[in-house]
Formats: C-alpha cells, structure tokens, sequence
C-alpha cells in the first residue's frame, strides 16, 4: 500500500530529471533521502526563523520569493538561518526559475549531505508537474487476480475463480484486435474516488501464461500495438460456471458494482460461462454497453419509459371510453 512506500531522491532524478528539467547542483551524497508523502512545501517562514509548524519531511520548494528573501539577508544572519533549516531532516531542495543559489547555500548543501536540484521551469509549472508525480507513485495500490485489457477504449478487468477461463478469453481478445495490459495479476491504483488505473507486474509485463502452452509473449507475437502499460478500469467482468438455481440478469435495469478501495465504484457484469458461449464475443459487447450507458445512452431504460408510456396511453384511452 501507499503507506510503505519511499521515494529515494536518486529515484525522482531519474524519473523526472527531464519532464522537469532537474539538475543536480550539490549534496550528492543525499541522494539516497527517502520522500514518504505525496506533499511539498514552501520553507518561507523556516527561512524567516519560525519552525513550530515546518513540515520539513517534504520536498521543499524554493522559488522567487523565498530566493529574494534568502539573498536580502547578511551573510552570517543567512548562513545562522540556513544551518538551523538543515539540522532539520529534509529530503531535498528544489529552487526554480533556474534563479541563481548563494554559494554558502551549495556549501551547506554539500556539508550536510542533503540534495540541492534546481529546474528552470516556474514555480508554479513545477509544482503541477511534481504533484502529478507523487500523486501517482504515493497512490493507494492493491493486486487483484484477472486480466486487464482495453477493449473499444474501454478498460476491461476479468474477474473469476481460476480456470473458468479468463486467460483464454483474454488472448481471444488479443487476436480479436484488442490490447493486452495485464494477465493473471493486475496491480490497481487509486488516483481518486472516481478512478483506477490497472497495470501488470513488471517482471511478467505482456506475457499470458496459458494451460497447456506455457506462457506467451503477446507483444512480440501480436506486435506492439496488441499492449498498454496501463488502462483507467472502466467496467469489471465476473466470469463464473453456469449455476441453474441462480436467476441471472436478462434486461440490464439493475446495475451492479464492484467496490474498490472501500470507496471506488465501478460498474460490473456478471456473465455465466458454459460450453457453446462465446466468452469473448460477450465481453465485446459488455464494453460496448457500458460505453454507450456512459454516453447516457441506456436500451434497458428506454425500453421501460417505452412500456410505461405505453401503459399509461392505453390506460388514459381506456377511461375516455368509459359513459
């Protein structure tokens, strides 16, 4: 989950090193400083010598303002302020607007060995970006079992007991035209209440593993427009046994959910599988469904109003017969 996750500073350097425009300008033996939380922060008033509420476990931001007020000060009242702001343990220091740093500001970077990056993006384009970013490394995650694909745009995830047959619709799909994400284990991120995105482990990324066959490359097999590295989870597909005691749903009027992260809803189907069925054919038009329920387009209402203004027309005639 999200709560043990670190982000090392040598990690943030090289995944945005270049979206951002990050540079290295001192403290490299820093750079194994961990971020635990999504937030940043400005150091403006630690700067100013008030520390009650200084959230120094965060990325720290310097822009034009904190940059100003730093190079207003004498040099032994700014060396005094910047040594009591590191003995905090900070992750690292971001100036932007690639506004040029005090020497002693460098100097007591490299002294206690915290990260000195500058960017020459505006404050406030990196703070969208770097936002962006450990919103979705610091994202609440869980692994399901099930196959992820993206069918008509639509993110597809395959849920069912093992061996109903889930990894064979999948490639089914696959030779259909559709695009693979993940098999038989999907990683689900919560990026807010209204959205999950799905990705495959890293170590088995486009690979189906298939009874009898063994396991599968499907980029290399199918070519590389057959994969995505990952897909919003718009609808869920429970696939099970046909039970013949069980009433299935025949019109559609009552939807059901698929609960995620104790808050997330997403739409979900429940199709029985036995000999005859064509599994795949069914998850097409499951996707295609909801695609259309999305656009507000919905055949089992419009088939009720239909019926329902029908009945309410033959009844009004009915009473206009009446002596």
């Amino acid at each position: 989950m999200a709560a043990d996750k670190k982000l090392s500073i040598r990690e943030l350097l090289d995944s945005c090193s270049q979206d951002m425009d990050l540079e290295l300008v001192a403290g490299e033996r820093g750079l194994q400083n961990v971020i635990r939380t999504a937030e940043i922060t400005r150091p403006g008033l630690a700067f100013a010598g008030f520390y009650d509420v200084f959230a120094y476990d965060r990325i720290q931001i310097i822009g034009n303002t904190e940059m100003s007020y730093l190079r207003s000060l004498g040099q032994e009242e700014r060396q005094n302020r910047l040594d009591r702001v590191f003995q905090f343990k900070i992750p690292c220091f971001i100036v932007t607007n690639a506004n040029p740093i005090p020497k002693d500001f460098m100097e007591k970077a490299e002294l206690y060995g915290v990260p000195l990056l500058r960017t020459t993006l505006m404050t406030t384009r990196l703070v969208s970006h770097l936002n962006a970013f450990l919103e979705r490394f610091f994202a609440p995650e869980i692994g399901v079992h099930g196959e992820l694909l993206d069918v008509y745009g639509m993110g597809l995830l395959i849920l069912g007991a093992s061996g109903v047959g889930k990894s064979e619709a999948a490639l089914e799909l696959v030779e259909r035209g559709h695009r693979l994400v993940a098999d038989d284990y999907v990683w689900l991120r919560r990026l807010s209440k209204y959205e999950i995105v799905g990705r495959s482990d890293q170590n088995i990324r486009y690979m189906m593993e298939i009874r009898g066959l063994g396991l599968l490359n499907v980029e290399m097999m199918f070519g590389v427009a057959s994969v995505v590295e990952e897909k919003r989870v718009d609808l869920v597909v429970q696939l099970e046994r046909w039970d013949e005691s069980r009433e299935y749903e025949r019109l559609g009027l009552d939807e059901r959910y698929h609960i995620f992260f104790d808050d997330v809803k997403i739409p979900e189907y429940i199709i029985p599988v036995q000999p005859g069925r064509n599994i795949s054919l069914l998850l097409e038009m499951a996707a295609l469904s909801q695609r259309l329920k999305n656009a507000g387009r919905h055949p089992a209402d419009t088939l009720e109003r239909q019926l329902i203004e029908r009945v309410n027309a033959e009844s009004a005639e009915g009473q206009d017969r009446e002596p």
